[in-house]
């Protein structure tokens, strides 16, 4: 193997390593959410009426949060020492108005697309209120989902993911690599950002490293520089497929408006984070989006069904 063969395997290992660690983890986040519902089922079935579903729910939601909480603040202790409590300073206003300001502007937008082309904001994020409900259970359960959503998003997309990132391509790179990562992994085919990856996007990162994994053994091992590109095929026709799957599943203008509104708020929120180092700008930026989604839904779309 010649020495430039060598220095490109050493270069790409790091990012392999990370790769693995990163879904490794993201797989444990799926395991724990899963192992909170099948504890709080039965409560979840013995409750009956729409304040006990209420307690279930943030029961449930509580357990996660918590759990994933000391999984990830234990992870970073280790691995980093510090996971950006601070509060943002004033040279951070400029992002944090953005963090606050630009997610309800990408909502309108889409909103308009929407009424534009006849699509219901409604269904593209596959939630429903019926016609004349009290806004009260309705506020309560929204702000259930945002309690459990948010704090969930940071520790999964800036604390597992960019965290790790930061590591081996450094903090501009990490902030590319994190919205394409985040964007794959964590958006739900049912409306808008999840904080737990579904098994079939855990599937596809898991093949993704494999696939990278392989690519960078067989690399280093090569000493013609067009053989070792050659490695790389497999991972960019993976990531060619994902892409041209994720354009294929577009159902309409305004489904492909609110899939841009998603990445462009985790883009959002992990340059805040990179430029702040605290944690509470990416968090307003979560916020932010699940306040305008609801938002709509309740001044609008009360008693639109998704389609």
């Amino acid at each position: 193997m010649s020495l430039r063969s060598a220095r490109a395997d050493d270069a790409v290992r790091p990012i392999v390593v990370e790769c693995g660690l990163v879904a490794g983890a993201l797989v444990g986040v799926f395991v724990w959410q899963r192992l909170v519902r099948r504890l709080t089922d039965v409560l979840v079935t013995a409750l009956d009426g729409p304040r006990s579903l209420l307690l279930a729910g943030l029961l449930t939601g509580g357990l996660f949060v918590a759990g994933l909480a000391l999984f990830v603040g234990g992870y970073v202790a280790y691995r980093d020492g510090d996971v950006g409590l601070e509060a943002p300073s004033r040279t951070d206003l400029p992002i944090v108005g953005l963090a606050a300001l630009a997610p309800p502007v990408l909502v309108g937008v889409t909103k308009l697309v929407g009424v534009l082309t006849g699509v219901s904001y409604s269904s593209l994020l596959a939630t429903y209120y019926r016609a004349g409900a009290s806004l009260t259970p309705v506020l309560l359960v929204a702000g259930v989902g945002v309690l459990v959503t948010v704090p969930s998003l940071v520790l999964t997309c800036q604390l597992l993911v960019q965290r790790s990132f930061e590591r081996v391509v450094g903090g501009r790179r990490a902030v590319v690599v994190t919205t394409l990562v985040t964007g794959f992994a964590m958006t739900s085919d049912t409306g808008g950002l999840t904080p737990v990856p579904d098994r079939g996007k855990l599937a596809g990162a898991i093949l993704f490293v494999i696939l990278l994994g392989v690519a960078q053994f067989v690399s280093g091992y090569v000493d013609r520089r067009r053989l070792r590109y050659l490695a790389y095929v497999p991972v960019v026709l993976f990531v060619a497929v994902v892409l041209v799957s994720s354009v294929a599943e577009t159902e309409s203008l305004a489904d492909g408006v609110f899939t841009l509104t998603q990445l462009a708020v985790l883009a959002i929120a992990a340059d805040a984070y990179e430029r702040s180092d605290s944690l509470a700008v990416p968090a307003l930026a979560y916020l932010s989006l699940s306040v305008s989604n609801y938002a709509v839904i309740v001044a609008f779309e009360l008693g639109v069904r998704p389609a």
